[in-house]
C-alpha cells in the first residue's frame, strides 16, 4: 500500500499529541516513568525534512498550507479594492455574485441578500492567493478561523502599527518571551503593510475558541506583567475576536500569510525575533509544531491562577479598586513621590512591576459596548474589549487624575509614605453669586461633593445638574472652564449662567477681533473658547 509523505506527517503529528497527553497524565498523577533505550529498531526510510520543502509539488504545498490554517471551508473572503475610491476591504465570496437573476446590490448589501450562494475554499483559491498574480491583491484570501461550533485551530495574536508610533517589534517581542518561557511554540509573520506582525499558535486538534483567547490573554497579561515600560497599544486584537460567532455572521477573518503579490516585497512571510525573513517558508512550515488541548489545559491551569488573583475583585466588581492578594507591603517602596499636573504621574524606578500593573488595571474598564454586541451575538470588530486611560512616558505611569484616590488608599493600606507634588494651576479667586436655591436633593449632592478635589456627579434627568454645578462655581468661587462636546449643551450652559450666575467684578471688553481682560468663566466647545462678559457669553 502507497503511503504519502503527508499520511506519514499527520500520523507523526497524532503520535506526538498522543505522547504529550500520556506524559501530561503521568506528570499530573506524580506517576514517575523512565525513558527506556530503543534497540533492535526496524529501520524506516524517511525523506529528510530538511530536503523535503524542495521536493513538494504545488498540490503539497497547497496540502501543507491548509492542514496549518484551518477554518470554515464552506465559505471564505477574497480581499476588493476600488480603482475610483481606491479603498480596500474584504467581503465572503458569492458563486452568484454579478449574476442578473439573482444579484442586486442596489437593493441588497452582500450580508443581506436573501440569494446569496457561498463559495467553498478550493485548491484553486488557495493557490491563485499563494501565487499572486494580481497587482492589486484582489486574490488574497480571508479564513474565518471560528468554526460553526464555536472552535478554532489556531489563535493569531495581530499586533498593528500602520502610524509607525507605537513600536511593534518590542511588544511582539516581550508577547513571544511569554510563549519560549512557557514552551508554547509560536510564530511570527510580518504583515502585508510592513508595519506590523501576526504571532500564530497552532493546535492539533480545534479547541474552544474560549480557551484559545483565554490562553492569548494569558500570555499578554503576563507580558504586560514583565514589561510595565511598553504600552502594548501595538496590540490590536485575537483571531478568533470572538468567544462565540455573532448571529447570522462568521466572526472575524485573518488575512492569511505568504500572500504572493506582497511576498515579494517581504511583507506576509515568516520570520525570526530579529524579524529576518527565513530563506525557505515552506521548510519553515514544515517544521512548526502544535499544541495539544491537554498542553494548553495544563498551561492555563499553570498560570491563570497565578495571575487571576490580580483580576478577581475588579471583574467581579467593576466599580471597586483592584486588590491583589499576592502584593504585600514589602513590594512597595518606603517612600514615592506622585506628581500632579494634567494627569497623576506615578515615577517607574524601584516600584515592581506587578504594583505598577495594579495602577494600570485602576486606570482600565470593561467597554460595556463590546460587552452589549456580545452579548447580543453582534459583529465585535474594531470594538475594545478593555479601555485603558493609562500610558508610560518616560518613566512615568500617566494614569487619570481621578484614579488618584484609590492610589492613595492602595499606598496608605501597605504603609508606603508617598508626598504630592502638585504641579496644577489653582486659579484665582472670583467675585460670583447665586441667584438661585438649591432642592434638597441638590444640596444634599453639594454637601457630598465640596470636601473632594474631583468628583462625577451622576443623577437622572431633570436633577439639575447645570444649576447644580453653577452654585458649586459660586461655592468654590474659583475662575472656571467649563467643557462641553456639542453645540447644543453650550447653548443650555450660556442661557443657565445668564440666569443663575451673577458676575460680580469687571470683565474687561470683547470685538469680533480683540477680547481684553479676564473672564471669570469660560466654555469649551469644539475647539472653540468662548468668553462670559457680563451676562453675555460669546
Amino acid at each position: 500500500m502507497d503511503v504519502s509523505k503527508s499520511d506519514i506527517l499527520t500520523k507523526l503529528h497524532e503520535l506526538e499529541e498522543e505522547n504529550a497527553r500520556l506524559k501530561a497524565l503521568l506528570a499530573k498523577y506524580g506517576i514517575p516513568y523512565e525513558v527506556k533505550e530503543q534497540k533492535n529498531c526496524i529501520a524506516v526510510s524517511i525523506p529528510q525534512v530538511e530536503t523535503y520543502s524542495n521536493k513538494l509539488s504545488l498540490q503539497e504545498k497547497v496540502a501543507l498550507f491548509q492542514s496549518l490554517f484551518k477554518g470554515r471551508e464552506d465559505v471564505f473572503a477574497k480581499r476588493w479594492y476600488s480603482d475610483a475610491t481606491k479603498r480596500s476591504g474584504y467581503q465572503p465570496v458569492c458563486e452568484r455574485e454579478w449574476n442578473r437573476e439573482f444579484c442586486d446590490k442596489r437593493k441588497y448589501k452582500c450580508a443581506e441578500c436573501p440569494n446569496r450562494q457561498f463559495a467553498p475554499l478550493s485548491y484553486e483559491h488557495i493557490y491563485n492567493h499563494l501565487a499572486g498574480k494580481g497587482a492589486l491583491c484582489r486574490d488574497v484570501i480571508g479564513l474565518y478561523p471560528m468554526l460553526e461550533d464555536n472552535t478554532c485551530f489556531f489563535l493569531c495574536t495581530d499586533f498593528d502599527d500602520k502610524s509607525c508610533e507605537h513600536d511593534y517589534q518590542n511588544d511582539v517581542l516581550a508577547f513571544v518571551s511569554v510563549c519560549k518561557e512557557w514552551n508554547i511554540p509560536y510564530y511570527i509573520e510580518r504583515s502585508r503593510s510592513g508595519n506590523g506582525a501576526h504571532v500564530w499558535i497552532f493546535f492539533y486538534h480545534a479547541i474552544t475558541a474560549i480557551k484559545a483567547r483565554k490562553l492569548g490573554k494569558a500570555i499578554l497579561t503576563e507580558a504586560m506583567n514583565k514589561e510595565v515600560r511598553l504600552s502594548f497599544k501595538s496590540y490590536d486584537r485575537f483571531f478568533p475576536n470572538q468567544d462565540t460567532l455573532p448571529e447570522g455572521g462568521f466572526g472575524n477573518l485573518v488575512a492569511l500569510p505568504l500572500q504572493g503579490n506582497v511576498r515579494k516585497k517581504g511583507n506576509s512571510v515568516f520570520v525570526d525575533e530579529k524579524f529576518v525573513t527565513f530563506p525557505d517558508q515552506w521548510d519553515f512550515l514544515l517544521h512548526i509544531k502544535k499544541l495539544s488541548e491537554t498542553e494548553v489545559d495544563n498551561i492555563l491551569q499553570t498560570h491563570i491562577a497565578s495571575m487571576g488573583e490580580l483580576t478577581k475583585s475588579s471583574e467581579s466588581k467593576p466599580w471597586e479598586t483592584p486588590k491583589s492578594e499576592s502584593i504585600v507591603k514589602d513590594d512597595f517602596p518606603r517612600s514615592i513621590t506622585l506628581t500632579r499636573e494634567n494627569r497623576l504621574y506615578v515615577p517607574l524606578a524601584n516600584i515592581p512591576s506587578k504594583i505598577i500593573n495594579l495602577f494600570k488595571r485602576m486606570a482600565a474598564f470593561h467597554n460595556p459596548e463590546f460587552y452589549a454586541k456580545q452579548g447580543m451575538r453582534l459583529s465585535t470588530y474594531d470594538i475594545p474589549r478593555i479601555i485603558s486611560c493609562s500610558e508610560v512616558l518616560d518613566n512615568y505611569l500617566a494614569m487619570p487624575r481621578g484614579c488618584e484616590d484609590d492610589v492613595i488608599e492602595i499606598l496608605k493600606a501597605n504603609d508606603a509614605k508617598y508626598t504630592i507634588d502638585d504641579k496644577t494651576f489653582h486659579g484665582r479667586s472670583i467675585n460670583v453669586s447665586f441667584k438661585g436655591e438649591l432642592r434638597g436633593e441638590q444640596q444634599k449632592a453639594m454637601g457630598n461633593m465640596l470636601p473632594h478635589n474631583t468628583g462625577t456627579l451622576s443623577a437622572t434627568t431633570a436633577f439639575g445638574k447645570t444649576i447644580f454645578a453653577i452654585a458649586m462655581i459660586v461655592k468654590r468661587k474659583v475662575n472656571t472652564l467649563i467643557l462641553v462636546h456639542r453645540k447644543s449643551l453650550l447653548d443650555q450652559w450660556k442661557k443657565q449662567l445668564e440666569e443663575f450666575l451673577e458676575i460680580n467684578e469687571y470683565v474687561g471688553s470683547t470685538s469680533s477681533r480683540r477680547k481684553n481682560g479676564l473672564s471669570p468663566i469660560g466654555l469649551l466647545c469644539s475647539a472653540k473658547i468662548v468668553f462670559m462678559e457680563s451676562l453675555t457669553l460669546l
